[in-house]
């Protein structure tokens, strides 16, 4: 049986709600980077709401066969009362095994925010999840995770585009676009390249006989965008940062 469809008043209210709940909790950075040299790395949470929170975090893999439990890191405290305008730092500590330790590690730091129970009836109330990436970065790796985008190597292959990491360190590319002549590309939103993958992207419109330039750009550890430009061609090419 087919529900009938809401009103405009209840959607209204639905977004409302949904517009309160996520401003209620922040977090300090879009991603956590946790240096191998150190003893644990944090972010802080910040209730910017007058309500209190409670919020409950833990980490996760998006690889399969992976376990919360096989997770050698630990998140403290994993859930945590936050007064309005109150801030929480998270920590998190890795037991010292159970990672790779010639390239970095990433996996998923969950914060999720529940709300005070609403006295009264037919009230609405939201559990807001945010999720961010977390590296694990062992000491002694060749290069820098700064660098790593410009180890990445840019071919043609037919219509394919393929895209090549040598480095030890994940690479988050976004807005990749391929200009020639007589061709301009859709823009391919953001993905990201572990180490040592290779990324097979179809572009059918591409026509070898005219010059092609590619235009990208890479996720840095503080969540800026930095952009890159290179010259396409079957051999394999880097890309070379634009000034600002």
């Amino acid at each position: 049986m087919l529900l009938p469809p809401l009103n405009k008043v209840a959607v209204l209210f639905i977004l409302f709600m949904c517009s309160q709940a996520q401003a209620a909790i922040t977090l300090s950075s879009t991603r956590v980077v946790f240096e191998g040299n150190k003893k644990e790395a944090s972010v802080t949470v910040r209730n910017l709401g007058t309500d209190e929170r409670l919020v409950q975090s833990w980490l996760d893999s998006d690889r399969p066969g992976t376990t919360s439990a096989s997770i050698p890191f630990a998140v403290t405290p994993p859930l945590a009362h936050m007064a309005g305008q109150s801030r929480q730092i998270l920590r998190v500590l890795f037991k010292g095994t159970g990672v790779p330790t010639d390239k970095e590690s990433v996996f998923w730091l969950n914060v999720q925010e529940i709300p005070k129970a609403a006295e009264g009836e037919n009230i609405l109330q939201l559990a807001v999840r945010q999720r961010i990436k977390f590296f694990y970065r062992p000491t002694g790796l060749p290069g820098t995770a700064k660098e790593a985008p410009e180890a990445v190597t840019w071919a043609i292959e037919g219509s394919n585009l393929v895209i090549r990491n040598p480095t030890a360190y994940h690479v988050t590319l976004t807005d990749i676009q391929i200009k020639a002549d007589d061709y301009t590309s859709a823009p391919v939103s953001n993905f990201m390249l572990a180490p040592g993958d290779t990324k097979h992207l179809n572009f059918p419109g591409i026509s070898r006989t005219s010059s092609m330039t590619l235009t990208s750009g890479s996720i840095d550890d503080f969540g800026a965008k930095n952009l890159y430009s290179t010259p396409l061609s079957s051999t394999p090419t880097h890309l070379t940062p634009l000034k600002p």
